[in-house]
């Protein structure tokens, strides 16, 4: 019994050796990641792009066949107290979400789930509770499936909620959007292309970091508006990474594009228009931004000027 025992636990054995090298990397990732941007000293692209990659893989076949376009975004468009709702309630996820420092990938999950419960489920609009109780329970559910740390149902209803609910009540709704959403609670979003696109480039270590970090804020500066939803989530992924290419070396911006429209069978018209929107909130945001109009007048009437400025306002929220 002792030597088969052995035998049995022995593949779960770790060093700690390995345990202490891995610390000692990741010491050496922040320490690197506060030393500045990798971008700012070369740019990485121009011979990761000379590379055969090989997108047809079954990552992303998978990804490609499961991704879907919300269809709230043809009711929200007649719907406005509708859309009304669902802005107040993101909004107030994204502010929660910084709140605790979760990460864009709760975010965005919280976001897919209240769309899909949203669409599923008929609100009433005599009942604007609703739509904010739904809110609380996607971004629980959202943390608990990706944060290791989840505070308390109770202290999620944080930033100025017009509405306090009971710890059993948010567990109900829990349970409803759990059972409308068929428990499927893993969907593909932007941010699963992002990252496969950011491996299949070969990004590493902190510009891998700095790269998706970038494209995270721009991303999550846009869920926010329901025209979101009229793009699959491949298309916006590949809007929000051409925005950040612009950023990096906006001279590879076409073969960049041209790459992952031919690899991914995007229609170029789709990523245009989803180049707009994102351009469009961009600087809808910089004009909304008190701070900022004193300098409207110095911002170059360019993209990159524009999205610079959103970026260099929005700096006290990276936490």
């Amino acid at each position: 019994m002792a030597s088969n025992s052995s035998f049995l636990f022995d593949p779960l054995y770790c060093s700690e050796g390995d345990w202490e090298q891995e610390e000692e990397a990741k010491e050496d990732y922040f320490v690197e990641a506060d030393e500045g941007s990798c971008f700012s000293n070369g740019n990485p692209f121009p011979v990761l792009l000379e590379q055969d990659f090989l997108w047809e893989d079954h990552e992303l076949s998978s990804l490609l066949s499961k991704e879907e376009r919300n269809q709230l975004c043809d009711t929200l468009q007649t719907d406005g107290k509708l859309a009304g709702a669902r802005f107040d309630a993101v909004e107030w996820m994204l502010k929660v979400n910084a709140h605790y420092s979760f990460s864009a990938l709760t975010a965005v999950l919280a976001v897919n789930y209240f769309d899909r419960f949203l669409f599923s489920f008929r609100f009433q609009s005599d009942k604007p509770w609703m739509a904010q109780l739904a809110a609380v329970a996607c971004l629980s559910l959202a943390a608990k499936v990706e944060e290791t740390q989840v505070p308390l149902l109770l202290d999620f209803q944080v930033e100025k909620r017009k509405y306090v609910f009971e710890a059993k009540t948010i567990q109900r709704m829990e349970i409803l959007v759990l059972s409308t959403l068929q428990w499927k609670m893993n969907p593909v979003t932007p941010i699963s292309f992002l990252d496969y696109i950011a491996r299949r480039l070969g990004l590493k270590g902190h510009c891998c970091w700095e790269f998706l970090r970038r494209c995270d804020r721009i991303l999550l500066s846009v869920v926010s508006d329901f025209r979101f939803l009229c793009f699959l989530p491949s298309v916006m992924a590949i809007a929000v990474m051409l925005q950040v290419m612009d950023g990096v070396e906006p001279n590879l911006r076409l073969e960049f594009q041209n790459q992952l429209l031919g690899n991914l069978g995007i229609a170029k018209e789709k990523l245009d228009e989803s180049c707009k929107l994102i351009m469009e909130l961009a600087r809808t945001r910089v004009e909304g931004n008190p701070s900022n109009k004193r300098r409207l007048n110095s911002i170059p009437g360019s993209p990159n000027g524009v999205m610079d400025l959103f970026f260099n306002s929005d700096k006290s929220n990276d936490a």
